[in-house]
């Protein structure tokens, strides 16, 4: 089945990393207010999982931020919330909103990524770097994708890139669908 979807790599990408810590008193709190279903991460929830270097602290970190993800396999974490989307045979296909994928491995070209499969989605992520100060710095054409991957940095977190590419393709790196 050739499945021709639409989806948004977010990748983040970190040079440095530093040691992770998790905030029992944010839990509480979570605790005590009525779950919201969560689709994607947030900018600043980014940020914190970049500080982590290796997939303990990202387990233990996704499990302070969200209840709407799953731990599907190593470095990959599925939101509980689906979608529908129809590909152009108008054969549809129940996938999750978002997935989140995490690589340790040092030669990896990526950090974390973070596939959306709606574009309302996409843009209020895009809005909240571009909040925390995050400006275009370069776009690389991919031949191997056929689209153009935009690079952001913030001088308020040097060595973290923000990478963002529009696909209607799977994202070979991970063999998605």
């Amino acid at each position: 089945m050739n499945y021709f979807l639409p989806t948004t790599c977010l990748i983040f990408m970190s040079l440095l990393f530093a040691a992770c810590s998790g905030n029992s008193n944010k839990a509480a709190l979570e605790q005590a207010t009525p779950h919201v279903p969560k689709y994607i991460l947030t900018a600043t929830e980014f940020i914190e999982l970049s500080e982590c270097d290796n997939l303990p602290c990202i387990q233990l970190s996704m499990k302070d931020i969200s209840s709407d993800f799953f731990h599907a396999y190593p470095g990959e974490f599925g939101n509980i919330n689906r979608l529908i989307v129809i590909d152009t045979l108008g054969d549809s296909l129940d996938i999750p909103v978002s997935t989140l994928y995490v690589s340790v491995d040092p030669g990896a070209d990526w950090r974390i990524a973070h596939t959306l499969h709606n574009k309302e989605f996409s843009d209020y992520l895009l809005q909240e770097f571009a909040d925390q100060q995050f400006l275009l710095s370069d776009s690389v054409y991919s031949r191997k994708n056929k689209g153009y991957k935009y690079h952001y940095r913030s001088d308020q977190y040097p060595g973290l890139v923000l990478s963002h590419f529009k696909t209607f393709e799977p994202w070979r790196a991970r063999g998605l669908y």
